[in-house]
């Protein structure tokens, strides 16, 4: 009887220690540990079908040059030029003999710092291959150039076809990641220049001259200027941009700052 009493006794204290040891230091290992396809899932970590149906993170729209765009490095077209101070020589410009607003740069005689007349050669303001060569320009008659600025007049703006019109013999070189130089009003250009071809800044494109311009219907020797462009995808540089802030993208373009 007394050792009965005993070995109960001594059962007791030996749960009474068991109790206190997984108190104070957990459960031993491989005693009743949950296994590992049992452990919580932290708060921070989310199963795939929770990921699929989360909303996708909110789009950055790039800035008006994108990123991977040539930013600066930009010769100017004309040897020796500079902008020109005349803010209606800039981009958004109006033009209200048709009812539009400019899109480019001019540079004329006695405001490009440098001789902008008839004539002089225009170059290639970076390297970039040629999208579009007017070897076969047609000039306007002066019937079709009314009609194109009174459609416009009556419709409140330039429509696209009749402002490529207007920009007379053209060229255009793509210098990639969207962005295209324009040449335009030229008087002639070289036969090399066409479209594939690659072109080097500084190599002569064309020259200046003033087709497309009304007044060049009757005058050679009126207007003659290059008109100079820089898109960006469907955009110009500078669109619906205040003067100086156009004025200072384009001093970037050529390097200014």
């Amino acid at each position: 009887m007394l050792g009965r009493i005993s070995l109960l006794l001594s059962a007791f204290l030996v749960g009474v220690a068991l109790a206190v040891l997984l108190a104070f230091c957990g459960p031993l290992p491989g005693v009743n540990a949950p296994s590992v396809d049992e452990q919580p899932t932290p708060a921070s970590s989310a199963s795939p079908s929770d990921l699929s149906t989360a909303p996708p993170p909110p789009r950055i729209l790039p800035p008006f040059f994108p990123e991977n765009a040539i930013r600066t490095g930009f010769r100017f077209p004309i040897a020796g030029a500079c902008l020109s101070s005349t803010d209606n020589h800039m981009p958004n410009a109006p033009r209200a003999y048709r009812a539009g607003v400019h899109e480019g740069v001019d540079f004329y005689d006695g405001y490009a710092c440098a001789p902008a007349g008839r004539g002089v050669a225009v170059a290639a303001a970076r390297d970039g291959v040629v999208l579009r060569a007017d070897h076969g320009y047609r000039e306007l008659t002066p019937v079709e150039m009314e009609a194109v600025l009174t459609r416009s007049q009556r419709q409140g703006y330039t429509g696209v076809e009749d402002l490529d019109r207007l920009r007379g013999r053209q060229v255009w070189i793509d210098h990639g990641a969207g962005i295209v130089t324009r040449y335009a009003h030229l008087l002639d250009i070289p036969s090399a220049i066409r479209e594939g071809v690659s072109v080097k800044a500084g190599q002569v494109i064309g020259y200046v001259g003033n087709s497309g311009i009304l007044e060049g219907l009757t005058d050679p020797d009126a207007e003659n200027h290059l008109h100079f462009e820089v898109r960006i995808g469907d955009r110009y540089l500078g669109q619906g941009a205040g003067p100086a802030e156009v004025r200072g993208l384009y001093e970037q373009v050529f390097g200014g700052r």
